[in-house]
């Protein structure tokens, strides 16, 4: 079974007002604590959605495929869609990851891919609370390669369960959207 990885990074972040997944956090930009989870959980040439010549690109040139996505500022649905066209065919399930997510655990993401099936959906729980990333196996790509809008794979989990994972992990519900969770984000590490 090979699960691979596909990182989502092509948002406008409007709530920052400026290019969040460039900002500094411990001295590296924001995308790449998300990016180098997923290298060293071992989800190696991850594909990762991109805005048309992002600045990203540079960052993760030769460690990673980029797809760029030309209607990225329609939603996080088009983005999904465009990534989850670019998957390798023997890919059996990928982790969808969120660029603005830097404390996802690799061990997660193992955890996750551990986990997988075809079939399945699987969602990580911390201390009851549900978050991201999800894995999507392969039978739900048809479904997630049609998203359109700003909903990206919500809308289908009302129509499909997820299998919640319990992980040790609470960087599953901290994602950076705003510069006071950046802020607070440089002050204190989950």
């Amino acid at each position: 079974m090979t699960v691979g990885a596909i990182l989502l990074a092509a948002g406008s972040a409007r709530r920052m007002g400026e290019d969040k997944l460039l900002a500094d956090l411990y001295g590296k930009a924001l995308i790449l604590h998300a990016f180098d989870a997923i290298i060293a959980a071992g989800l190696a040439n991850p594909i990762v959605a991109v805005a048309p010549n992002s600045p990203v690109i540079p960052l993760i040139e030769g460690r990673a495929t980029p797809v760029e996505v030309a209607d990225h500022a329609l939603g996080m649905g088009h983005s999904l869609a465009a990534a989850v066209r670019a998957a390798p065919s023997d890919w059996t399930a990928a982790i969808i990851c969120l660029g603005d997510m830097p404390f996802v655990q690799p061990d997660t993401l193992i955890q996750l891919a551990g986990d997988a099936d075809e079939g399945g959906i699987l969602q990580p729980v911390f201390e009851g609370r549900p978050g991201n990333p999800l894995l999507w196996g392969r039978a739900h790509f048809a479904r997630l390669a049609n998203l359109t809008g700003d909903q990206g794979g919500r809308t289908l989990l009302q129509d499909y369960r997820a299998t919640l994972v319990e992980v040790a992990d609470p960087g599953i519900g901290i994602d950076i959207d705003t510069p006071k969770a950046l802020a607070n984000a440089r002050l204190e590490r989950p």
